[in-house]
């Protein structure tokens, strides 16, 4: 299976969402590049992400999740040309392997995707630390090292909630 397949299965089941940013008084202009986003991931482009690059950082857990393949998949579709919104996205993953360290939106908008789903980003990133120059090593590794954290504390969330609401 080729990595746009694993990327295709891994987030096949996510729908999309309903609210794309949180609610506020005023747009900020990260959420106006959010806005813009609200179709299916699959139609989004690299010239899209090049026009909108800081929604990533604006959109609810669930359309950042719903949105995040179209992240990979594009990067793949540029066969690992740098993009920007790849770039914000590996420096989000770029972080301390201490959990306590990490900020709002690695804990509330990373921790809780499906296993799958955090296979196929770490695949992602080995994929891109196998073509150019355009990220560093440490940076991709402290990036899988941190994915391979979120998927821990995910399963340790789960398994709190399992045991503090029987389920």
């Amino acid at each position: 299976m080729n990595m746009q397949q694993q990327i295709d299965e891994a987030f096949a089941h996510r729908a999309q969402p309903t609210r794309l940013i949180e609610s506020g008084t005023s747009t900020t202009p990260e959420q106006s590049d959010a806005l813009w986003f609200g179709r299916d991931w699959r139609s989004i482009t690299r010239r899209d992400w090049e026009l909108h690059p800081d929604a990533l950082f604006a959109f609810t857990p669930e359309a950042l999740a719903y949105y995040l393949p179209s992240v990979l998949a594009t990067t793949l579709d540029s066969e690992g040309q740098w993009l920007q919104v790849a770039d914000a996205l590996i420096g989000a993953l770029d972080r301390s392997p201490r959990v306590d360290f990490w900020d709002a939106f690695l804990s509330k908008r990373l921790v809780g995707l499906k296993p799958a789903e955090y296979e196929v980003l770490q695949a992602w990133l080995l994929w891109l630390s196998g073509l150019n120059d355009a990220w560093e090593e440490d940076t991709l590794t402290r990036a899988y090292e941190t994915v391979e954290l979120l998927k821990q504390e995910t399963e340790r969330v789960r398994r709190l909630v399992a045991t503090t609401f029987g389920g």
